[in-house]
């Protein structure tokens, strides 16, 4: 099988080109201290980002109610724009478009909890798996927090990033706005489903005007998606639902579109929505074609797999086989793809150039080794 259409260019909607369909994901890399960018985690981004067209950092808190793990990145302050340059040149220089991804984690703000701050989301609920008062956020708690995703994305333009990517997924604010399972409120930000998809489509807009404003039509936004929302009978929302908020976010200018399947959710690329004869993958490439490209991923492991994918995407993002295999895609470009390290040992974990906690985090029970082949965990 020939691979070489993984290393066809794009080009977004803005016109700029990017040099293959590799997407390096955004994975939280627990490597900042106290949110400043670390040595470590310029040398890991920087080794992982090569031979792809772009790259996305680890999901990085845009005020500090909104810190939801130890080790994660900051664009919260003035004083994070020093590190955050350093960043976005080690991964430039590698040759990928380096994108920051900007995010508030609402209601698992674990760590913000534990520096003693004020938790909130859409509506004041208890949630059995958290220890913690979640508070509803006010009409002055909605407006700073726009505030600070527009000030956030002003430091990524400083910093020198080629683009922002939203965290609009995963169970953060933003999803747990749009989530009738999280937000009960009655007013303008809750309610019917329009209401429901206000303040996502809002931090969209204010981004994309901050954008306009500081820098110019080549400065990358991304949007990232979790297709539905299902808590067993508890239902946040459904691909529907998701769909119709695709298209206004389509209609505000959005040059790619990131379709989390990954993470807590056991989707694979033939997925398919409960009631649709079509994947997810189709439905959202029925809106995004000739609007924005297309980003998937899931289950990639194997040049086989990322071409399974870009036959149904314009692209596909790639995570663990880039934590196991700093050279896969090299290894790909090369014709080297027996080569590929697809399965690795405890001791050679810590071989691999990942930063300390992210490789004691998947060497802890219960934690990421689920999600990675590791022989023996």
């Amino acid at each position: 099988m020939s691979f070489d259409k993984i290393f066809d260019s794009l080009t977004l909607p803005n016109g700029v080109k990017l040099s293959n369909r590799l997407m390096m994901a955004p994975m939280c890399d627990d490597s900042a201290n106290q949110g400043k960018v670390t040595a470590q985690q310029l040398s890991y981004m920087k080794s992982r980002a090569t031979n792809v067209g772009i790259a996305v950092t680890g999901y990085a808190y845009v005020n500090d109610h909104g810190i939801q793990v130890e080790g994660q990145l900051s664009a919260s302050q003035d004083s994070d724009i020093d590190g955050l340059s350093k960043l976005a040149k080690a991964i430039k220089s590698s040759g990928a478009k380096a994108i920051l991804q900007l995010s508030h984690a609402g209601r698992e703000s674990g760590i913000s909890a534990k520096n003693g701050k004020m938790i909130y989301g859409p509506s004041k609920m208890v949630f059995p798996w958290l220890d913690y008062e979640v508070q509803e956020m006010s009409l002055k708690d909605i407006e700073n927090l726009m505030e600070d995703f527009k000030l956030a994305t002003r430091r990524a333009i400083k910093a020198g990033f080629d683009g922002v990517e939203i965290h609009n997924c995963n169970h953060d604010l933003l999803q747990q706005f749009f989530s009738e399972y999280s937000n009960h409120r009655e007013d303008e930000w809750g309610g019917s489903l329009t209401k429901r998809m206000r303040l996502p489509l809002t931090v969209l807009r204010a981004v994309k005007d901050e954008i306009s404003y500081f820098s110019d039509e080549n400065f990358i936004l991304g949007w990232r998606i979790s297709p539905e929302e299902i808590h067993g009978e508890n239902i946040g929302y459904l691909v529907g639902d998701m769909l119709e908020q695709t298209r206004h976010a389509i209609e505000i200018g959005i040059d790619y579109l990131n379709v989390s399947l990954s993470g807590g959710l056991n989707y694979d690329l033939d997925s398919k929505p409960q009631g649709y004869e079509k994947s997810f993958a189709e439905l959202f490439k029925e809106l995004t074609d000739d609007n924005c490209l297309l980003y998937i991923g899931a289950h990639v492991h194997q040049p086989e797999d990322i071409m399974k994918v870009i036959n149904e995407t314009d692209g596909v993002y790639i995570g663990r086989a880039l934590l196991l295999d700093a050279n896969f895609t090299k290894k790909i470009r090369e014709d080297r793809t027996d080569e590929i390290i697809a399965s690795i040992s405890r001791e050679q974990l810590t071989q691999l150039g990942l930063p300390d906690r992210l490789v004691k985090n998947y060497l802890q029970p219960d934690q990421y080794q689920k999600g990675i082949p590791l022989p023996g965990l």
